[in-house]
């Protein structure tokens, strides 16, 4: 079984689509799928959309070249997946499709979104095999539109080897984002003094006693990760949250916003609290909640459902079925 995974180009070189099927890469190379590199293929980019459109004829001998099995299509608010998808459809691919959705209204231009979805996307997803979904909501979505849609979590490739070496620290906030309002970095901005906010993003914050970190390498980041008393995410939206499965590998509790889909996952009353966005009163008390407990978290429980062999276990029945 030969996979082939062709992914939305976009101008961030390390955007989340890339990450993820980058690490889909590292994660099914341990097994009998053969999937292959992951590759740039020439696109142009489109000014008046702000997207990239693959070279068509470059698209479909890259995908006859390659001799696979299955076509493992990444992408959603760009021409390049629909293209993958009409290109493998007419090779008589097998075709396995993520999307990546963000609902409608998350997004900057929510009627555009809509009208590419209609207009360009659902008339093509009848071509689709498997749709893989990460969250109740995109599945409940594509569940809609398709017959065949399976859900499955992200998993991480951090290094919990620091769990024993690194020591929590009282009162110590971590976010690890970017600095704008989509992550929720205002939230920050509203903790007491006696919180240790420390930052992990670019530019500048606006408060004097937060405490920025730039450029870090995975050590010192796993160190933050390991020290903090509790982690944040309290952003606009996000279809998983990988911050926030990293910071409960390494034991650390986790703040999110009810936008955070990674919750779908989560069960229990231990090792998380949720509140609802730019709800600040109940940001704070979820902080001082979770800093404050001393509850004996089952972090092997609370991690169960992203277990890297059961995901990849899940891919390659996809793959194979």
């Amino acid at each position: 079984m030969k996979v082939l995974i062709i992914r939305d180009k976009t101008l961030s070189f390390n955007g989340g689509i890339k990450r993820h099927c980058d690490d889909l890469y590292a994660l099914m190379s341990a097994c009998d799928v053969d999937v292959m590199p992951v590759e740039d293929l020439p696109a142009t980019y489109v000014k008046w959309i702000r997207k990239y459109k693959y070279d068509a004829k470059a698209l479909v001998r890259y995908i006859e070249n390659s001799r696979c099995d299955v076509v493992h299509i990444h992408g959603f608010m760009s021409p390049g997946a629909v293209q993958a998808i009409n290109a493998a459809y007419g090779l008589n691919k097998k075709i396995v499709y993520s999307p990546h959705f963000h609902p409608f209204r998350y997004l900057r231009h929510p009627m555009k979104g809509k009208l590419w979805f209609h207009l360009f996307l659902k008339p093509v997803l009848f071509k689709v095999d498997t749709i893989v979904t990460i969250n109740n909501e995109d599945t409940r979505f594509f569940g809609k539109y398709h017959p065949n849609v399976k859900k499955i979590p992200h998993w991480s490739t951090t290094d919990t080897n620091v769990l024993d070496e690194v020591e929590k620290q009282d009162n110590m906030v971590l976010f690890i984002g970017r600095n704008d309002t989509n992550k929720g970095i205002e939230h920050l901005y509203t903790l007491p003094d006696n919180c240790q906010v420390h930052c992990v993003c670019k530019g500048t914050v606006k408060r004097d006693d937060f405490i920025l970190h730039q450029n870090l390498g995975d050590a010192e980041l796993a160190c933050l990760y390991r020290q903090a008393s509790v982690v944040v995410v309290p952003s606009r939206y996000e279809a998983f949250s990988l911050v926030a499965l990293e910071a409960l590998q390494h034991h650390t509790p986790v703040v999110i916003s009810e936008r955070v889909r990674i919750g779908d996952y989560l069960k229990g009353d231990k090792g998380y609290r949720v509140f609802n966005y730019h709800d600040y009163e109940g940001f704070k008390d979820a902080v001082s909640e979770l800093m404050m407990s001393k509850d004996t978290v089952n972090y092997n429980q609370l991690l169960a459902p992203f277990d890297k062999e059961k995901i990849r276990e899940e891919y390659c029945r996809i793959y194979n079925c």
